[in-house]
């Protein structure tokens, strides 16, 4: 396992995380003190779908639409899961990429804005994604 994976905040963003690393990610992250997140994607689920189990698995407050904008907002809340940083890994992402490639690109994209704002801020935040994706890099756990 790589001794500086999740060290630095300037580091944190969007990557693919190989199914086969999943658990010393895991174990890396809380040896950092970073709060670890794990979403299920449901198969054949929807954007609409796939919306509504972020804001379930993850907690957001009731306020929370289910729609993309809501998803940045609540991520890049600093009230949302009060934490030293956050790691979110999302699993079941290759379905939605297959059968809705937009809704999946904007999903990223809400995502990489999100980690974006949180490294201004200063804020640890990553996204693993269990799906390989043009323009996501591999995240580099040995």
């Amino acid at each position: 396992m790589n001794d500086q994976l999740f060290e630095s905040t300037e580091e944190s963003g969007v990557y693919y995380l190989l199914p086969a690393h999943q658990g010393s990610a895991v174990d890396a992250a809380q040896k950092k003190g970073l709060l670890v997140l794990t979403v299920e994607i449901a198969a054949r689920a929807n954007k609409d779908q796939a919306l509504k189990q972020l804001g379930a698995a993850l907690h957001f407050p009731t306020w929370y639409g289910a729609n993309f904008d809501a998803l940045f907002d609540c991520l890049t809340d600093p009230d949302w899961q009060p934490a030293r940083g956050h790691v979110i890994m999302i699993k079941g992402m290759i379905e939605l990429r297959a059968t809705n490639p937009d809704d999946f690109a904007t999903l990223i994209e809400v995502f990489e804005a999100a980690t974006e704002a949180r490294r201004e801020a200063a804020s640890p935040f990553w996204v693993l994604i269990d799906t390989p994706a043009r323009g996501i890099p591999v995240l580099p756990v040995t």
